[in-house]
């Protein structure tokens, strides 16, 4: 859970802050229903120690030993996707540009027609 969390929470980097505690709120919510209805359907709904136990001593394994390949992977793929979609993001970026001029154009001489009436 802690390795889908860290997934999740480099996706919503950019997005506002307030957003993404909410997300994470959400997110913690749904880990928590899943926890208890997988406790339910395996264990008939018993609350062990030993389970509450096993989620520390695994965010610990999680924390020391996986938390820095995930995310460096993780790191790497998205580098791969920039640059695989760097070519169209600079596309649609000259694009916007042309148009933004012609904008910019269109509403100078509109404002000299209004200026001369």
């Amino acid at each position: 859970m802690t390795g889908v969390y860290h997934i999740i929470n480099r996706f919503l980097y950019g997005i506002p802050l307030w957003i993404r505690y909410f997300l994470q709120c959400l997110i913690g919510s749904v880990f928590g229903v899943l926890y208890f209805a997988g406790l339910v359907f395996f264990n008939e709904g018993v609350l062990r120690g030993c389970f509450f136990i096993f989620i520390f001593l695994g965010y610990l394994m999680y924390s020391r030993y996986y938390a820095y390949y995930l995310l460096y992977g993780l790191e790497k793929i998205v580098r791969i996707f920039k640059r695989i979609f760097s070519p169209f993001i600079f596309f649609f970026r000259y694009i916007n540009g042309i148009i933004q001029k012609r904008i910019g154009r269109m509403k100078k001489n509109g404002k000299k027609e209004n200026t001369k009436i």
